[in-house]
């Protein structure tokens, strides 16, 4: 495993979008998953895409919130894809065995241009 690197987490989210778009920034661990689940509460609902790109680290704390607010959004009617985590969060992920849960992606969906930065 990677070593935590101790980078503060950043969570934006772009609601008007859909899906909508919420990028995190730093380090998701058990000090920063709750500004996730903060982020994440009012989007059970809709549909959305969280992009892990510059996610650097993740421990079980992180999982646990994107699992939580997966199976809320199975109960809303929404729905979260996760998308382009870095190596180390995608093997994070295969090792625990909830990469076939949480839904992933790295492009785009066809037809569709990349998606706007904030």
């Amino acid at each position: 495993m990677a070593p935590r690197s101790s980078v503060p987490l950043h969570v934006d989210v772009v609601a008007g979008l859909d899906p909508a778009l919420v990028r995190v920034r730093g380090d998701l661990d058990v000090e920063s998953a709750p500004v996730l689940r903060c982020a994440l509460a009012s989007l059970p609902h809709r549909s959305v895409e969280v992009d892990l790109a510059e996610v650097g680290f993740i421990d079980s704390s992180g999982i646990n919130a994107l699992l939580v607010h997966l199976r809320e959004c199975q109960l809303a009617g929404g729905s979260m894809t996760v998308t382009h985590a870095s190596s180390f969060v995608r093997r994070v992920l295969q090792m625990l065995g909830v990469d076939g849960i949480l839904t992933h992606r790295q492009e785009p969906p066809e037809g569709e241009g990349p998606r706007p930065g904030l």
